[in-house]
């Protein structure tokens, strides 16, 4: 069977697309879409303060101040119970919860950890940083 050069130019590129379309399909099923994403920064726990409180001050106070986590990152706070929160950092990188705003079992007890990390688009969440809770 003989083929003319328009029908053989028309073959190739029908080989040449199902090529590309099996590529495709090969990379999106094994998971190799793009390359992994990077892990976010950890906070700056020096920058962070977790503190008791009184009813006078309205208790319970965590503030990260300015550059304690990237501009607009998830902020994920928890205690030593697994109890978590969540806020969102402003555009200097700050973040103020108080009382009011943690889940009623939150742990509040004096001397003991907190664990916070953050997730930006783009990147991993990040390993956590310690606070301590204060007076």
């Amino acid at each position: 069977m003989k083929y003319t050069i328009q029908e053989m130019i028309e073959m190739k590129k029908l080989i040449s697309i199902s090529l590309m379309l099996i590529l495709f399909l090969i990379l999106l099923f094994a998971g190799c879409a793009g390359p992994p994403l990077p892990d976010c920064p950890v906070p700056d726990a020096s920058k962070i303060t977790a503190s008791r409180g009184t009813i006078g001050t309205g208790g319970m106070i965590i503030q990260g101040a300015e550059g304690a986590v990237q501009p607009g990152a998830t902020v994920t706070i928890t205690d030593t119970n697994g109890k978590t929160v969540t806020t969102t950092a402003d555009e200097n990188g700050s973040f103020t919860l108080l009382e009011a705003d943690l889940p009623e079992d939150f742990d509040h007890t004096i001397g003991n950890t907190l664990s916070i990390t953050q997730k930006l688009e783009g990147c991993n969440e990040s390993s956590d940083a310690e606070v301590t809770i204060i007076p």
